[in-house]
């Protein structure tokens, strides 16, 4: 059933955005973090990077394999 008043309209838009904010959090801070435990040092713009560039990669990685699914599933009907 969709939300009936203004307040439930708002409370599920906040609980989506700080669901998507906390997977956002995690798809790029788990990466920088694992570049600056293994790169060693203070923290700094270079982890940060790399925890972008893993992200994406992470990010394109999900995108393929569910485009992969989809299709196999298209497939087999």
């Amino acid at each position: 059933m969709p939300p009936n008043t203004p307040l439930q309209r708002l409370m599920l838009v906040v609980r989506a955005a700080l669901s998507l904010t906390l997977a956002a959090l995690a798809l790029v801070g788990l990466p920088t973090l694992l570049a600056w435990w293994l790169l060693g040092g203070p923290l700094g713009w270079h982890h940060l990077l790399v925890g972008l560039a893993g992200g994406a990669l992470l990010f394109a990685l999900g995108g393929l394999a569910l485009g992969w699914a989809i299709g196999r599933q298209r497939r087999d009907l």
